[in-house]
């Protein structure tokens, strides 16, 4: 579940014109839901696929 989370927010984010401020925003407001564990656990999963 957090991969496809951390997948379609990066996808989301580097499409052309992407409003990033409201994707973010989306992103922490789902995310205020997860434990800190999920969350840490997110955070890497999207920093996994930032760098691809």
């Amino acid at each position: 579940m957090l991969d496809k989370i951390a997948y379609d927010y990066v996808t989301e984010i580097r499409k052309r014109g992407a409003n990033v401020a409201k994707v973010k925003y989306e992103l922490a407001e789902r995310a205020k839901k997860f434990t800190d564990e999920e969350r840490e656990k997110l955070r890497e999963l999207i920093q996994k696929w930032l760098t691809k």
